[in-house]
């Protein structure tokens, strides 16, 4: 018996893992423009983005991916994350005063990761514990701090359901819980203000918890129950803080995973034990964290594509009615379209077959056929294939390569795979 215990909570551990290459990802241009929306995401695991399965290759896409995503709907963003795998609450409060002290910490110094038996963790820790010194800068300019902080705090009575009798895990459910609610409140009232002072500036949405169980087991609506009151105690703590001043949102997670555990997380049984999201999971935690900031509220997705079009495209906030055309791996664009919807200056040649686009104080010149054109009176060529004009009815439209137009007149261009989504912001 104490060896299935031993193999059962290792595997539940050795799930925890990440690689180094995951430490901090930066999904945005690397020179900020004045109007951009600065993002920055903290917290464990679930910041990371960290799905059943990961290797060397993968690459994350979770909540705080499609965070920046809805950020780019609406205007020009920046992501930088500095979420470690495996980070309890105390961790994140140290890793945050060596932030504010401009130091960077080791592994060891944050806290102790010598219970995950992958080494990979601990250098993943590391190598955020190294960059330490950026987070008070990246704080500092942020609109928007995303974070999900606590599910490690609360393994262990995940643990205890998995181990203990049914009876045994309700009285220790039934003794503890709330102590442990309001300690972890507690830490979030303080955890909370630390990152106000250091991101004045920023609203601030804290997930509450989900701790799944595989739905079958004898005590998932007691522990349903339980997760109920740590959401209300963190709606008490948001009310609390906001009326300091304090911009606090809870994005209430818990209750969209609700009776939904096998479709949102990898939790199958107590041999079969993975608590992180599936994409599936990750989508609704990305829609509420969404609906928690005021300003958006409404989560964005392009429209459905026609057959045959594999690119869409987003232009201030707006989807292009006409799609793009792709020649030789390069999208086209019509550039009466994309002129107005970012309320440029347009105007055409037909003699010589040259559009003029005037914006952001540069003029671009681009001719059917040709390959080249001018900027701001110098000219440029290029090797991708020339501006086209096709019918659509009775309408012609004038095409121009995507990346060579939004570059020239300084626009702000960001494809994100996973939607097949090109962001255009002037």
């Amino acid at each position: 018996m104490k060896r299935f215990v031993h193999v059962v909570i290792v595997a539940f551990l050795a799930l925890m893992i990440v690689l180094p290459s995951f430490a901090s990802a930066e999904a945005a241009p690397a020179v900020a423009k004045p109007n951009v929306y600065n993002i920055v995401a903290l917290g464990d695991s679930l910041s990371v983005g960290y799905e059943k399965g990961f290797d060397e290759k993968s690459v994350p896409y979770g909540y705080v991916d499609r965070v920046y995503e809805q950020a780019l709907f609406r205007g020009r963003a920046k992501l930088t994350n500095y979420a470690i795998m495996g980070l309890t609450t105390p961790g994140q409060m140290k890793l945050l005063d060596a932030a504010q002290a401009g130091k960077s910490l080791t592994a060891d110094e944050i806290q102790d990761f010598s219970f995950f038996p992958d080494p990979r963790v601990k250098l993943q820790a590391g190598s955020v514990g190294s960059k330490a010194p950026d987070i008070a800068p990246a704080l500092k300019e942020a609109n928007l701090v995303v974070l999900t902080i606590g599910a490690n705090d609360y393994g262990s009575f995940i643990k205890t359901m998995m181990l203990e009798s049914t009876d045994n895990a309700r009285t220790i459910l039934q003794d503890t819980f709330d102590g442990t609610v309001n300690k972890y409140t507690a830490n979030m009232d303080t955890l909370m203000r630390q990152i106000h002072t250091m991101a004045p500036n920023a609203e601030i949405v804290l997930a509450d918890q989900y701790l799944p169980l595989w739905e079958d087991h004898d005590l998932y609506e007691e522990l349903l129950t339980a997760v109920g009151k740590l959401s209300t105690a963190l709606d008490s703590l948001a009310v609390k803080l906001n009326a300091e001043g304090i911009p606090l949102r809870i994005a209430h997670v818990g209750k969209l995973f609700a009776h939904k555990v096998e479709t949102f997380t990898y939790v199958k049984s107590k041999l079969n034990f993975d608590s992180h999201p599936r994409q599936a999971g990750y989508e609704a935690m990305g829609q509420a964290f969404t609906e928690a900031i005021p300003e958006w509220q409404t989560y964005l997705v392009p429209a459905p594509r026609p057959q045959g079009v594999s690119l869409s495209v987003v232009v201030n906030g707006k989807e292009l009615p006409y799609k793009p055309i792709n020649k030789k791996n390069t999208n086209f664009l019509p550039i009466g379209d994309l002129s107005v919807a970012v309320q440029a200056d347009k105007q055409w040649d037909a003699k010589t077959k040259t559009v003029t686009v005037t914006k952001n104080n540069h003029v671009v010149k681009i001719s059917i056929g040709a390959n080249y054109m001018y900027v701001d009176g110098v000219k440029q060529t290029f090797t991708t294939p020339p501006a086209f004009i096709q019918k659509f009815g009775k309408e012609d439209k004038t095409y121009v390569p995507i990346a060579l137009i939004v570059k020239a007149l300084d626009f702000d261009l960001v494809y994100r795979d996973k939607l097949q989504t090109a962001f255009i912001n002037s």
